[in-house]
């Protein structure tokens, strides 16, 4: 993967409805084409992924869905989200990139996210066209 929009969709996960819409809003003005989903509750994101399983079967491509994840969330944060993410079975996990979109800059943090098997990277708030770069250089095999 070379560009976004070779993701199937996107999962914006942020409990900040303003941030989900803002975030939403500068991915379609960077060119993003596919369907973005927002979240504003890890939880909700996590058990909706089981019906972007169910979505997925139908599409043509088969391309995965990438999820930005916030960390700091009340109730149900994005720690949670993982250590269930986690325990999911491989060949679910294939349908999905994670990316961590937190505003902590706290080493530890950092460290636990990129020591997770499942966070493919980890981007400090606010969301930009860096952040897209980032992305992009995430899930770049060439």
């Amino acid at each position: 993967m070379n560009n976004i929009n070779e993701f199937e969709a996107i999962l914006l996960v942020d409990d900040d409805p303003v941030i989900n819409i803002l975030n939403s809003k500068f991915l379609r003005r960077t060119g993003y084409l596919h369907k973005i989903w927002k979240f504003e509750n890890g939880l909700e994101a996590f058990y909706y992924l089981g019906q972007i399983i169910k979505l997925q079967e139908s599409m043509v491509t088969k391309n995965p869905i990438l999820v930005l994840l916030d960390l700091n969330m009340p109730d149900f944060n994005g720690w949670d989200f993982l250590r269930l993410y986690n325990d999911l079975e491989e060949h679910i996990k294939d349908s999905f990139r994670i990316v961590v979109l937190s505003s902590s800059c706290n080493p530890a943090d950092i460290d636990r996210a990129n020591a997770d098997p499942n966070v493919h990277g980890y981007i400090i708030k606010p969301f930009s066209i860096e952040s897209i770069d980032a992305i992009e250089k995430f899930f770049s095999y060439s």
